[in-house]
């Protein structure tokens, strides 16, 4: 993973100058960009194809499922962005947003009065 720049000790506590901030950044940046490529330019894609006429969001729960679904949205892009190489991670994150989407949805349906499908 990262190898970032050693970061100075003082009295036991790291402290990192806004350079060293930046530095890190940078190798941030290239070491993902290397696996993820320009993912986020295909999740503006992939959002836009899943929701033609744009979404509208008023609730909290409205934003929250639809944080979730960005980031399931994400895990996938990314995982599609190292297909020859799968990214363990990326499937293994992607399960977990779609419990807590299903934890969500079980919500709104018990809110609303309706019928939850599953046990």
């Amino acid at each position: 993973m990262a190898m970032h720049k050693a970061i100075k000790k003082e009295e036991g506590v790291q402290k990192m100058k806004a350079i060293d901030c930046l530095e890190n950044a940078l190798t941030t940046i290239r070491e993902r960009g290397a696996v993820y490529k320009d993912s986020y330019l295909i999740h503006g894609d992939v959002m836009k194809a899943l929701f033609p006429d744009g979404v509208q969001l008023k609730t909290s729960e409205d934003f929250a499922r639809w944080g979730v679904l960005n980031m399931q949205v994400s895990k996938l892009v990314r995982y599609t962005q190292s297909w020859k190489n799968p990214h363990i991670d990326s499937s293994h994150d992607l399960g977990v947003y779609s419990f807590i989407q299903e934890e969500l949805d079980r919500k709104h349906h018990t809110e609303e009065g309706k019928d939850i499908p599953f046990p």
